[in-house]
């Protein structure tokens, strides 16, 4: 049985790595905070207070993480309610979620200035949300964008003319990145607008690819998607990057793509362009269901997927992973330990983890497993024989995940290891 395992994991795992093609070395430059992530647990906090900015006990528990930011949802209820005429595509109103993201950021840093020093407060990087795939109404620049006749070009059209308008939620129309002007706009107003914020160090974009390797929501042909598009995407992201890197501004790019080899989405190319247009500027990768088996789709792309992010980790990129809680979790393990454990497998410089159960705040919790001290990783992730699986050993604790990624342990080497002293 264990030879029938073993060819299964070597035709799964060893012949795509050896199959993907030779890349460059990250050599973007660093952010602009030192990595902490060995001697405390690079822990990430990413909810969002629907009704309003939040408490100072909320902020306490943010102010725990190293990476701190919040999403489109934040005062959303306030800032950005949908309207009775929402899903015709004609919501005249200009709503203002920059101006509320920027409140809850600057919030955030007069607490952390003006409120007593805490050992446990190790925040270094404040990131805010913006949209890249569609111009959403409730974000004042885009909806100003849409609205103006002039700027037709900009957004995606079907053959007929019909402007290409997302459906599953009726929130704005598609941005068209092989327009030249589309490009220009969205990196000098909205780069330009977050190079002036005063608090933040990072910038979440999402859906930078979703577009193009995922459902496509929207009430236009599949036609309407082009790989043109995604190529000049791309190009446009690279721009972006430099002038906020100029302001010591970080992007957090969310994506859906996988190396040649280790593809687990349908995208019109691998993921190596992408990489090679961005690997000499100052990003973030953004994982945004986690790594391996804890996505809501379950394990058809978990092989590549982890595959895909060990090679990151060997590249140098820098990476940010949100994942959910293992709902299969059985003792002695916690609903973290699978997801904690497929980070740690990859885990290099700048490399953080944020687990929780959703995207509010409510979500989100320090989790007993952020106290624990794992130390630095003593080499990469090894593939084992019996049972098929990966190690990887750390200064204190040695990681073991199966072959099919749905369990795993972290087993301590001393107790001194087990608690971290804060």
């Amino acid at each position: 049985m264990i030879d029938v395992l073993m060819a299964l994991w070597y035709a799964l795992v060893v012949i795509p790595a050896a199959a993907s093609p030779q890349l460059p070395p990250y050599s973007g430059p660093k952010p602009p905070w030192p990595y902490r992530g060995y001697s405390r647990f690079p822990a990430v906090w990413f909810g969002q207070n629907r009704s309003g900015l939040d408490s100072a006990t909320e902020m306490a528990l943010e102010a725990k993480h190293q990476i701190v930011g919040w999403g489109w949802q934040q005062n959303y209820n306030t800032v950005g309610k949908y309207t009775a005429n929402h899903t015709k595509g004609t919501n005249g109103t200009y709503y203002q979620q920059e101006t509320s993201l920027a409140q809850m950021a600057s919030r955030f840093a007069a607490y952390l200035e003006f409120s007593p020093p805490s050992n446990a407060r190790q925040v270094q990087a404040t990131f805010v949300y913006r949209h890249m795939e569609v111009a959403e109404y409730y974000w004042s620049l885009a909806a100003a964008a849409f609205h103006d006749p002039r700027n037709a070009e900009m957004f995606l059209h079907s053959e007929d003319g019909k402007v290409c308008w997302k459906t599953n939620d009726m929130t704005g129309p598609f941005w068209n990145f092989s327009n030249a002007r589309a490009m220009d706009w969205f990196v000098e107003e909205i780069g330009g607008e977050l190079t002036r914020e005063a608090d933040i160090n990072a910038v979440f974009f999402d859906e930078t690819d979703w577009l193009y390797c995922g459902p496509v929501f929207n009430n236009c042909s599949h036609k309407t998607v082009t790989a043109d598009q995604y190529h000049h995407k791309i190009e446009m992201m690279r721009r972006l990057a430099v002038k906020l890197n100029a302001a010591g501004i970080w992007p957090i790019y969310s994506t859906f793509n996988g190396f040649q080899g280790t593809e687990y989405r349908n995208c019109p190319f691998p993921f190596d362009e992408y990489y090679r247009t961005l690997a000499d500027v100052g990003w973030f990768r953004f994982y945004e269901w986690g790594i391996g088996n804890t996505k809501p789709e379950g394990g058809p792309g978990s092989q590549a997927q982890i595959l895909q992010a060990l090679r990151e980790s060997e590249l140098g990129l820098p990476v940010i992973v949100h994942a959910y809680l293992d709902k299969d979790a059985k003792p002695p393990s916690t609903p973290r330990t699978l997801p904690l454990a497929l980070f740690l497998l990859a885990q290099t410089d700048y490399w953080y983890l944020g687990i929780s159960s959703g995207w509010n705040d409510k979500d989100w919790s320090w989790w007993p497993e952020y106290d624990q001290h794992y130390g630095k990783p003593l080499g990469r992730a090894t593939q084992i024989m019996d049972p098929p699986g990966w190690r990887r050993e750390f200064e204190g604790c040695t990681v073991t995940v199966t072959a099919d990624l749905k369990n795993a342990s972290i087993r301590f080497h001393s107790r001194e290891h087990v608690q971290l002293l804060v």
